[in-house]
Parts: C-alpha cells; sequence; structure tokens
C-alpha cells in the first residue's frame, strides 16, 4: 500500500477494457448487474476524489471500482463506501485489483458487511468457500455475506460455555440461584464481556503506559493478558464495568507490568448490576453477592479469540480475515441470541444444560423459539419493512404539514409518492421507497432537505416485541441513511445518536433480549465515534470518548399484551394521587425523563429518583388496571395463583377480598386419610385428589398449620400444590409476575402528546404459549376483541390498533393464515375496516428452522382502505427462507379484499381487475343462498375405522377425487349405524364442494340428501331451495368464473393456501341472482350434462360429443351471466330449453330416478333408465347444438379467466 501523501488526488477507478481477471466488471455484467450504467465523481477524502461507473437500474444499485490496491492507502476502499453510503441510496460497492485479482465487496443497505478474497492470502479450505460463494454471485450478490456458517459455530460453542460458567456461580452468603437464574446470569456476564471486546477492537479501552501514553495492541493480546493477570476475572468485570464505564472518578484498571487498561467513562446506564432471586425467595445484589469459581476463562477467551471483530462491518484486514474463522459483528451477535437467549429463559429449574446430549439440546432450542413465539427476522424483510413503514410516517407528517401550510413552498405536493396511487412501475421494482423518489427530486433543495430532517426527527417508532432489534436496527440505519442524505456534512456519531434517542423505542417480555438491544444500539453507535489510537499519543489529549445516551427509557421490559394503553383509560378522574391527577403526574414524569435524557451529564441520583417514581406510580396503575379486569357480563376475572410457601400464599389471600377467594389443595395420588381428616377440620371440602375451602378466613398462623402438615406428611413437595383462585390484584402485574405495561407509563409524551406512536414494526410472537396467569386476561373480550385464533399474534395486531395514533402506521410480519383462515377473520376484519393497506409482500418460508409462510404487511390508520390500492410483492423463492429479496409483481385493490373478506397477497392487473369486477358487482353469494349459517365438513370416520367398515345400505362418497366435473367416479354402501346422528345431519338437499388441490373448484349435487360424504367434502346446506335452484348453484360452482374468483380473490393464485377448502372460502362466491325463465334452463342443461357425462363414465355408451356440447352451452350461459354479456342472446337461447316444460320436469324426474338408483341404492339398477337418458341428452344436445357459443366463449374476459386457471 502506498502512503497517504503520495498518492493521485483523482483516482480513475471505471473499469479497464480487457482486463484479466474472473471476478471483474465483464463478471458483474455477465451476471446481471450493471443494466444502464454511468460514471460519476464523488470526493471520499481532502483533497482526494474517485471516479467510479455505477448502476441503480437493475435488481441492485451497484457501483464498481478497478485500480491497484497497491497505489493507494489501504483503508481507502472503506473510505469511498462511507462517503458513498451517505451521498447515495447505492447498496454494494465492488473493489477489484486487476493486478493480484482481489476482491472487496462491502454492502451498505440492512447495516454494514463486507467481503475480501485476496488470492495471496486465501488459500486451500478459505479459499474454495470464498471461490465457491463468488461464484453464485450471479444468482443472489448475498451470498457473499451469508455468516450462517460462522452462527452456527458461534452459537454452539458459546453454548457450551454459558452452560459451564453458569454451573461455576455461586454467592458470598450460601445463597442458592435457581438454574435458571444461573444461566441468565451468566448470559449477562458474558453479554458484558462481548461488549468490551467490541470497546478493546474499536480502541475506545485501550491499554496505556505509565505516562498514559496509547500502546494500541490486538485484541486477542489483550484479552489474553488480562486474563493471564487478573485471577478473579469476574472481579476485573465487575470493576470495568459497575466502576470505570458508569463513573467519571477513575478511568484505568490494572493491565500489566507497569501498564494499564484506559477505560473511558460511557455512562448510558449500561450494564447496572442486577438484582438476583434465590431459591428462598430473597433479593441480593449481583455486584455484591455473585461468585465465579474454578471457570475456564482461558477457554472463553480462546474461543473468542478465533473470531474478526468487526463493529460496524466496514472494518478488517485480508489478514485479520486469514487468520480467523469468520467475522463475528453486532447484527451476528443479535443473530445468536435470539437463538439462544430465549431457550435459557424457558430453561426449568431442574434442567442443567451441561446434563444435555447435543439433540436434547437441539430440542430445547426449538422449543425455546416456538414458547416464546420468536424467530429472527432477516435483514431482506427488516429493510423491506423499515423503508416503507417510515415513509408512510413521513408522507403523513408532510401531509400535515402541506394541509396546514406549513411545509415550505418549494415542495411540490406532486413529487410525493404514494405507493398505491402513482403505481410506478420502476420505483417498486428497482426497490426504491418514496423518500428515494423524493430525494432525487429536491436533492439540490436545502430548504427542502432541512425540511425533511426536521420531519425525521419527529418520527417515534416502536417494536412492541423488540427481541434482539433487528427491527430497531433496521428503522435505525433507515433512519440515518435518509438524515444523511439531508445533511451530508454533518458529523455520523451525532446523527446516530440523536437516532436512537429520539426515535426509537421497544418492549420485550425478556429482559435479557432488552439488553442486547440496547447493547446492539450502543454499537451502532460507537461504530461511528471517532476514536484515536495513535501510538506513543497521550490518551488525555485524543477527543474525549462521547458519553452514551442512556436508551433506558427507550428499551423497556414488560408484558406488551397486559396494561393500559389509552391515556384517558390510565389517567381517568378517579384516579388520583393526593392532589394530583395521574395524568399530571404522568405528564411531569415524561418531561422530568425528556429532561434527563437531554442533560450533557446526567447524575445518578436524578435516575435512580425517577426509577422510584415509575416503580410508585407503576404501583398505583397496577392497582387500577386490576380493578378493571372484568369480563363483558361485567364479571370480576380471576388468576389461579400458585404458591409455594406461607408468605407467598399469605399475600395472595390478602390480594383481593376473601369472600370471592378459594384455597385449593391439590394432591395428584389422592389425598391421605389423615390430611383428609386435618383438612375437614379447618372446614376444607375433601376430594378424592383435591380440596377447596371457598371465601377462607384464616390467619396467617392457620396457612403456617396447613403448610406445616402438608410438609410432615409429603418428602417430596412435588406430591402436592396450594392454589389460591381470586380476582386479580395489582400484585399480580408487578415486574417479577406478569409485569404489565402501562404504555402511557413507559412511553409518557408519545401517548400525552402525540396520541400514540408513528410506527409500530415488528415480528409479533405467534404460537407463543400463554401462561395460566394470563389466559383469563388476553382470552377476555373485554380486553380484545379479536378472539378467533387465541394467538399471541392476533393479540399483538390489536395491540398495535391501540398504540399507535389516528394516523399511525403498522409494519408486521405475520403468519400467512392471516391472509384467508377462518379463524383469523376477526382481526383480518379489523384490519380491512379500519386500515388502509400500502404494501403487501408475500414472504413464504422465510425463517430458518420454521416450516411457516409468513406475509409482511403495511398498514395506515385513518382511512377506511376502500380506494387503497397496495403493492404486492414476494420473495425472490418462497420456499427458501435465505433467498427474501422482494420481488414487485403488481398492485391489488383493497376493495376487492374487502369483498371477500380477505388479504389477497397476488397482483390484479387492470384486465382482471376487470373481470373481477363484473363478478363482485353480483350481490348474491353462496353464503345467502345457504340454508344455515356456515358450510360444514361431512361425516369423519379414521382411517384405522373405515378399513373394518361392513357392507351396509348408508350411501357415503369416501374420496375426495371420487367427485369430478359434473360426475362422481365411485360410492361405497357401508354400515354407518354408528354414525347414525352425523349421517342425518349432513344428508339434506345441497351441494358438495371438493377440497381445490389444482385451480378449479368442483362440485356435486345432492338434491335430495340421499347420501353422504368424506369430512374432506365442504357441505353446502340447500334445504330452503328448489330443485332448480340448487341445480343453478351445481352448475355455477361448477363454472370457470367461481373458481377464478377463489383463485383471485380468496387464495390468491397459490395452491398452498387452498390445501383445505374451509367453508367459509366458499361463502363469498358469487352466484348470479336470476329470474325463473333463466334458472330453469340451466338447471335443465345442468341435469342434462350431469347424466351425460355419468353414463359416459358408468357404460360403455361414448357420449363425449353430446358431452361437448352441452359443456359448451351451460359455459357459455353462466358466462354471460357472470360476466354480464350479450344477456338478450342468453334470454332468446334459454327459450329453446325445455320445450313448453314437460321435457324439463321429466328430465327433473329421470335425473332424481336414475340417482337414487345409481347411488343411493345399494343394489339398485339405474341401467333401467340408460336408453331414456340418452334419449334426453341427445334431444337437449340438438337443441343447444344450433347456439353460436364461440362470441361468449373467446371473448377476451373468458381468455382472461382461462390464463389464470
Amino acid at each position: 500500500m502506498t502512503s497517504e501523501m503520495s498518492y493521485s488526488n483523482t483516482l480513475d477507478a471505471t473499469p479497464t477494457e480487457n482486463v484479466g481477471g474472473d471476478y471483474g466488471y465483464e463478471y458483474l455484467v455477465s451476471a446481471g448487474y450493471f443494466e444502464e450504467p454511468t460514471s460519476d465523481t464523488v470526493a471520499y477524502d481532502s483533497d482526494h476524489d474517485v471516479k467510479y461507473r455505477f448502476s441503480i437500474e437493475g435488481s441492485v444499485r451497484i457501483a464498481y471500482f478497478e485500480f491497484p490496491m497497491a497505489d493507494v492507502p489501504q483503508d481507502t476502499p472503506k473510505k469511498i463506501a462511507q462517503e458513498l453510503k451517505r451521498r447515495t441510496r447505492l447498496q454494494y460497492f465492488w473493489f477489484f485489483d486487476p493486478k493480484t485479482n482481489r476482491v472487496q465487496v462491502f454492502r451498505a443497505s440492512r447495516g454494514n458487511f463486507q467481503f475480501i478474497y485476496n488470492p495471496n492470502i486465501h488459500t486451500g479450505t478459505s479459499a474454495g468457500n470464498k471461490l465457491d460463494k463468488l461464484e453464485q454471485v450471479s444468482g443472489d450478490i448475498n451470498v457473499l455475506f451469508d455468516y450462517k456458517d460462522v452462527v452456527d459455530r458461534f452459537y454452539r460453542e458459546l453454548w457450551d460455555h454459558r452452560s459451564n460458567l453458569a454451573s461455576s456461580l455461586t454467592t458470598k452468603s450460601g445463597y442458592t440461584l435457581s438454574k435458571q437464574e444461573e444461566l441468565l446470569s451468566a448470559q449477562r456476564i458474558i453479554d458484558r464481556l462481548i461488549f468490551l471486546y467490541f470497546l478493546v477492537e474499536r480502541g475506545v479501552v485501550i491499554p496505556v503506559n505509565d505516562s498514559k501514553e496509547m500502546v494500541p495492541r490486538k485484541t486477542d493480546r489483550v484479552f489474553n493478558t488480562l486474563v493471564d493477570e487478573h485471577d478473579d476475572f469476574w472481579t476485573l468485570l465487575q470493576t470495568i464495568f459497575f466502576d470505570r464505564l458508569n463513573s467519571r472518578n477513575t478511568n484505568d484498571v490494572k493491565f500489566t507490568g507497569s501498564y494499564w487498561l484506559y477505560v473511558p467513562y460511557l455512562n448510558g446506564g449500561i450494564f447496572q448490576p442486577q438484582d438476583l432471586t434465590t431459591t428462598d425467595g430473597t433479593i441480593v445484589f449481583e455486584d455484591e453477592e455473585l461468585v465465579v469459581e474454578d471457570f475456564d476463562w482461558d477457554a472463553l477467551i480462546s474461543e473468542l479469540n478465533e473470531y474478526n471483530w468487526l463493529l460496524d462491518g466496514l472494518e478488517g484486514t485480508d489478514e485479520d480475515e486469514a487468520d480467523t474463522v469468520g467475522n463475528l459483528t453486532p447484527a451476528v451477535l443479535g443473530y445468536i441470541y435470539e437463538k439462544f437467549v430465549i431457550s435459557v429463559s424457558k430453561v426449568g429449574d431442574d434442567v442443567r444444560l451441561s446434563d444435555l446430549d447435543a439433540s436434547e439440546r437441539n430440542d430445547l432450542l426449538s422449543e425455546g423459539n416456538s414458547e416464546v413465539g420468536a424467530y429472527y427476522t432477516g435483514e431482506d424483510i427488516t429493510d423491506f419493512k423499515a423503508r416503507r413503514a417510515l415513509w408512510e410516517g413521513l408522507l403523513e407528517k408532510i401531509d400535515e404539514d402541506l394541509d396546514e401550510g406549513k411545509a415550505p413552498t418549494a415542495l411540490n405536493p406532486d413529487d410525493l409518492y404514494r405507493a398505491g396511487e402513482n403505481q410506478t412501475e420502476t420505483v417498486e421494482s428497482n426497490q426504491k421507497d418514496g423518500f428515494d423518489v423524493l430525494y432525487e427530486a429536491y436533492e439540490a433543495s436545502p430548504e427542502v432537505l432541512e425540511y425533511l430532517d426536521l420531519k425525521l426527527q419527529e418520527l417515534k417508532v416502536c417494536d412492541p416485541a423488540v427481541g434482539s432489534g433487528s427491527f430497531a436496527l433496521a428503522v435505525a440505519n433507515t433512519l440515518f441513511g435518509w438524515r444523511s442524505m439531508c445533511r451530508p456534512n454533518t458529523d455520523e456519531y451525532v446523527l446516530r445518536r440523536q437516532i436512537i434517542a429520539q426515535n426509537i423505542f421497544g418492549v420485550d417480555i425478556l429482559e435479557g433480549a432488552t439488553e442486547i438491544c440496547k447493547l446492539r444500539l450502543w454499537l451502532w453507535l460507537i461504530s461511528a465515534t471517532p476514536v484515536a489510537t495513535t501510538e506513543g499519543a497521550p490518551v488525555d489529549e485524543r477527543d474525549e470518548i462521547p458519553p452514551l445516551p442512556d436508551i433506558t427509557f427507550n428499551i423497556r421490559t414488560g408484558n406488551s399484551l397486559l396494561g393500559f394503553t389509552e391515556t384517558a383509560t390510565a389517567t381517568g378522574k378517579q384516579h388520583t394521587l393526593g392532589s394530583s391527577t395521574m395524568e399530571n403526574q404522568l405528564r411531569q414524569y415524561g418531561e422530568d425523563v425528556r429532561d434527563y435524557r437531554e442533560a450533557t451529564d446526567p447524575e445518578k441520583e436524578t435516575k435512580r429518583k425517577l426509577e422510584r417514581r415509575h416503580d410508585d406510580l407503576k404501583e398505583d396503575l397496577d392497582t387500577w388496571y386490576a380493578g378493571a379486569q372484568s369480563d363483558s357480563n361485567n364479571n370480576r376475572l380471576s388468576i389461579s395463583d400458585h404458591v409455594d410457601d406461607v408468605s407467598a400464599a399469605w399475600d395472595s389471600l390478602n390480594a383481593a377480598p376473601q369472600s370471592s377467594t378459594t384455597l385449593s389443595i391439590k394432591i395428584p395420588d389422592g389425598i391421605p386419610e389423615s390430611v383428609d381428616e386435618y383438612l375437614e377440620s379447618q372446614e376444607f371440602t375433601t376430594y378424592k385428589y383435591k380440596a377447596r375451602l371457598d371465601s377462607p378466613t384464616l390467619n396467617k398462623q392457620d396457612v403456617e398449620n396447613i403448610f406445616d402438615q402438608l410438609r410432615e406428611h409429603f418428602s417430596d413437595p412435588d406430591d402436592w400444590s396450594v392454589l389460591i383462585e381470586r380476582e386479580y390484584a395489582g400484585q399480580d402485574f408487578r415486574e417479577d409476575k406478569l409485569d404489565a405495561c402501562h404504555w402511557p407509563l413507559e412511553f409518557p409524551l408519545v401517548f400525552m402528546k402525540d396520541g400514540g406512536f408513528d410506527v409500530i414494526i415488528s415480528n409479533p410472537p405467534y404460537g407463543a404459549s400463554v401462561s395460566p396467569e394470563e389466559e383469563p386476561l388476553l382470552k377476555n373480550e373485554a380486553n380484545y376483541e379479536c378472539q378467533g385464533t387465541n394467538d399471541s399474534c392476533e393479540w399483538f395486531y390489536e395491540r398495535a390498533l391501540d398504540l399507535v395514533h389516528e394516523q399511525g402506521v403498522i409494519s408486521y410480519i405475520v403468519n400467512k393464515s392471516i391472509a384467508f383462515y377462518s379463524s383469523w377473520s376477526d382481526i383480518r376484519e379489523r384490519l380491512l375496516e379500519e386500515t388502509e393497506f400500502k404494501h403487501v409482500f408475500d414472504v413464504g418460508l422465510g425463517f430458518v428452522g420454521v416450516n411457516l409462510e409468513t406475509i409482511a404487511i403495511v398498514n395506515t390508520l385513518g382511512s377506511n382502505g376502500r380506494t387503497s390500492v397496495p403493492t404486492v410483492h414476494r420473495s425472490r423463492d418462497l420456499r427458501s427462507t435465505t433467498a427474501n429479496q422482494p420481488v414487485h409483481l403488481g398492485w391489488v385493490d383493497q376493495e376487492f379484499m374487502m369483498d371477500s373478506k380477505t388479504i389477497i397477497f397476488r397482483p390484479i392487473t387492470d384486465d382482471q381487475n376487470d373481470v373481477l369486477e363484473r363478478l363482485r358487482s353480483h350481490d348474491r353469494r353462496l353464503g345467502d343462498v345457504m340454508s344455515t349459517e356456515d358450510t360444514t365438513r361431512q361425516l369423519y370416520i379414521p382411517d384405522s375405522k373405515k378399513k373394518k367398515l361392513a357392507d351396509g345400505d348408508d350411501h357415503y362418497i369416501n374420496k375426495n377425487p371420487w367427485v369430478q366435473e359434473f360426475y362422481l367416479e365411485d360410492i361405497w354402501h357401508k354400515d354407518l349405524s354408528d354414525y347414525q346422528d352425523s349421517v342425518t345431519e349432513y344428508a339434506v338437499p345441497r351441494v358438495m364442494l371438493k377440497v381445490l388441490r389444482g385451480t378449479r373448484l368442483r362440485a356435486w349435487i345432492d338434491a335430495n340428501g340421499e347420501v353422504v360424504g368424506t369430512e374432506k367434502l365442504v357441505n353446502v346446506p340447500l334445504a330452503d331451495s328448489s330443485p332448480e335452484e340448487v341445480a343453478f348453484v351445481y352448475a355455477a360452482l361448477n363454472h370457470p368464473c367461481a373458481s377464478y374468483y377463489l383463485q383471485k380473490a380468496i387464495f390468491s393464485e397459490t395452491t398452498e393456501s387452498a390445501r383445505v377448502m374451509d367453508g367459509q372460502y366458499s361463502k363469498p362466491i358469487p352466484i348470479p341472482a336470476v329470474p325463473s325463465n333463466i334458472e330453469t334452463p340451466v338447471a335443465h342443461l345442468a341435469w342434462a350434462l350431469t347424466l351425460a357425462k355419468q353414463l359416459n363414465h358408468d357404460s360403455n355408451r361414448d357420449l363425449s360429443e353430446q358431452i361437448t356440447t352441452l359443456q359448451t352451452s351451460l359455459n357459455a350461459i353462466l358466462s354471460s351471466l357472470y360476466l354480464d354479456i350479450h344477456s338478450e342472446t342468453i334470454n332468446r337461447w334459454c327459450t329453446t330449453v325445455g320445450g313448453e316444460g314437460a321435457e324439463t320436469k321429466r328430465l327433473q324426474e329421470l335425473f332424481n330416478q336414475f340417482y337414487t338408483e345409481q347411488f343411493a341404492n345399494r343394489n339398485g339398477s339405474p341401467e333401467q333408465y340408460w336408453d331414456e337418458i340418452e334419449t334426453v341428452v341427445d334431444s337437449t344436445a340438438n337443441a343447444v347444438s344450433q347456439w353460436d357459443t364461440e362470441q361468449i366463449s373467446n371473448s377476451h374476459e373468458r381468455e382472461i379467466i382461462e390464463e389464470v386457471l
């Protein structure tokens, strides 16, 4: 590498013609990454600029640089990438050295990552792995930055170290910690160590000599020395975190010999000592009691030293990569955390990780994720959701200013990109967002850019299930990118500090999660902090490391689903504290928190006072919240409180009125006689396994006597349990119990000033287990209106509607079932009616280890959505858990969703739109024709019992495939007497719908209720319909228009979602309302066609020509009715069917007689009707053969339908 002073001021990095090398410009062109390339020049350092080639028109926005690395300083690529990232929306920066074939690629979107391949350094397996990734670039450039192997390795090894550390933890005073508390404590210690590792790597923490001159050392050497020099490494970590980083008094610790480790004051509320709960319920302090004995710190440090630590993803050298097993960044650690800490939090007290074999550990991890319902969200998904949600939030603020005349006059409202209204293909296909469009229009307008920056600072964004902060970081990176474009000359650190202090908020039920989230936000800020590490320079003379902002009040621990969300509810008139109302208390508390956070050097005592005020306010709100817990009939909700000791039992008994309390004792093996006698003497009502005392009037000694009696008789505490059933009380919602999150308390100014957040963005937990204490609260319609799924995801969605203000934005990724399953109809209908859909992204299998398809949705409040036209995207590969890059498909009218009451996630073109609009214009739907409220599935008989069914006189369609288009392949005649009630229930005049496995719906008629079908056939009862109407509905459901409606409006053209033809899907199918002079001829044709097809199948008679004629004619009439075309023609045709009516009447009789003999009579003789059937079929076919159906069959509308089907 050349020296800083000797290289050219202008670096021409545009590609050279015919240059050698496998991975230069021509390789990228052949991979399709440089469509319509152009060149530009940018200054990247004082007195230095670079000319480069770039493209923003293809699938990615990429820049290419080609020059010998030996001609420039080593950090030149990084400087260029950093500057272009601030000034452009380029995503990738590809550097190629034509002399050495070295490749260095930076990814600037979705966080910073880099890839390096140097043929002179990378050899053997390392070279093979890197070359393999380079060869896959044509498929997906992001393969270069795939860190799955690093995650898996580090995660496995860290698991063992954490387990060993947990086993090494004791207390000074001899208290015992539960296994879970040990594991969580071990996790916190290693989290701090990892944070310290990054601080040393960055040079924030640095060795100095006795003269306070900096002596930089490689990070691995620093930690090796610390472990060697300090016998009690845990005490050293306590000193660094609890004293040095949080105190201005002292800033060094002993390093080695005459050297010290300089540890600057960072504040930030960083890793405060934790309170620990012992097995006997005692609260002890981590910094006073926790001891680490006989832990192998050397092994842990050696493991950490094997990796290349990159704080911002852009640092590191070729040599660093060659000497390590992989790169570790804060993003990678977030991924590892999501895989690890959830399972740790759910480990039972009797499980130690080191006792588990590998398969048991895998099972535990999988169970942990599903228990909490949390899965790590990929960067393509977080980036898509963050950008689009933030733009909608920003757009709302700009629109408000435009309405009030507060926006700059230079800002033209027509330049604001509105995804549904503008429908600009190039914007969506190139994965731009509204901010990109606006910036390109006003890049040269300082007035507008300054205005946009101010609006961005106002955005308040929250993730109510923040986890390790994947969405928090995605939002932070997006805001930083946008604000950098508005203020390119503002210090990077200043922008980042403002963003994490002003814009980012989050809540999670796991304390470990919120700690990791804060750690990642701090590291994100530190990565932008200028740090001088010049050897020999006095450390006291370098620029002071700015203290970290305290984001304790931004990222909170609590149960997002429990607690007040509305300020008015939490601050009602009846809620007063002395002479001050709760509203005033919350407002003052919020203002004081704001003042504390904005202070240059906030006092620790100020924070402690704020925390005490918070706790006092929460105690009052917990009590008021408990008092509000009643069902829709105003009956108080009850909690089943399991208590383990006398103190807990006494507290619980006195928490609520004893008149509504029950004390129960459960003994699974049966109550022994002596215990039974004792409990009866205490007025318990005893049963075999349980005893209960209603409205107990016990004193504390009575309770103690009961526990003593049980402990004396049973040596194992698992042999009995004590349960107190009572009304909810304030103590149930405190931090160590359900930990309700009262949103106006945790974020008072957001709710009291703004009415809620601007944006709620999350991957909410789905399938999370609910504790017995939570269940009555969450499944109470007074708390949550939406109860269809009883799933945490549904409740999180409803919660989001309460957490945003009236014009707010919700950006969630959820189970795809929300789009169409009946169980999700409650929340789906609220979203359709109360919000505008802006973007729908079919993610597919977006999560590693989760066989569940998901969908990302961006909604805005403030409109009913009838005019909204959301964009539709899907993952590049729906069946891959890593290929989640969004591909734009088109748009779809929300009005169609509201019609079908589903969320459509495939686009509807203009032509398809016209057809769907014609179908939607029919007011009569299948649900209106049915004689019951809902469809049903039919007779379920387990396969094992089906095989044992005896022959009999009951008529059973056993298999779904037996139902074909207008005929039945087979039927069983079995003895179903054991299921007679079900047979009677289902065998009514009806149409049966076949489970859809292709693209076309199939229906079968049972006009007189003579047969019964398998549970895979949907029952559409038509008991109130005439035979003609039953036949008309049967024909309509077999018509392509019905299938088209299902595919476009219900199933979004995905057979994956159509595997189960739930009855509720069929209810919105349009059924044209027609007069009898149309209905009867259609019924006539349906009966004739069915007889023709059935005879053709059952006999050796060839009726194929007649079948074609009948089916073409029937389809033509129904096409005309469905699409409202050629109405006069079909009116004329219908007069030629059935003569004067006698022929139709006889056809109906013949159909019923044949049907009974063929399907409803075990030993029937249907062949007796074959000749007459053929005669009637011939007659009808001859009558309709004169029709010119091509004008309808070949219509443009039918072509559109057939293209879909």
